[in-house]
């Protein structure tokens, strides 16, 4: 499974607001919300909040990938966020987060919901891409260049 059949282009936020991690969830919650694929948003950022109580999803690099299973769902879902300035987000390395990427997936689907969390945090593994995101400034361009990402590494 690649990142374009989850992530639509609507489903990027390129200058996030959220000051603190509830905010910044319920953000990229919402867009999902916002592009009609999820019908209760409260949910979703309450399942994706749970699961940040097991251990900060803030991966490190100045990137994190929160992510729940909410039951209901048919395909897994994705939205990407960005914060220019950064955030606190009790990243591993203590640093400031810029890049999330988050995920919803069905509560049955443990193979490709780690499949995907493996997929995005491989592209994320390359400094050079991790500093093009924080870069660039077009919605269109963030989503154009996560996916050409992705297509080096089928």
């Amino acid at each position: 499974m690649r990142i374009e059949e989850v992530l639509q282009e609507s489903c990027v936020l390129n200058n996030l607001k959220g000051a603190g991690k509830k905010e910044v969830i319920s953000e990229l919650v919402y867009a999902l919300k916002n592009a009609g694929v999820i019908q209760d948003a409260e949910k979703a950022v309450h399942v994706v909040l749970e699961r940040e109580k097991l251990g900060s999803t803030g991966i490190g690099d100045g990137v994190a990938i929160p992510h729940g299973k909410l039951k209901g769902l048919k395909n897994i879902l994705c939205v990407f966020g960005r914060s220019k300035e950064g955030l606190d987000f009790d990243a591993v390395d203590q640093k400031p987060v810029h890049i999330f990427f988050l995920l919803l997936a069905p509560e049955d689907s443990a193979s490709l919901h780690l499949k995907m969390l493996s997929r995005i945090s491989k592209i994320l593994r390359d400094p050079s891409f991790r500093k093009s995101l924080i870069d660039l400034d077009a919605t269109g361009d963030l989503y154009a260049k996560v996916i050409e990402e992705d297509r080096k590494h089928l």
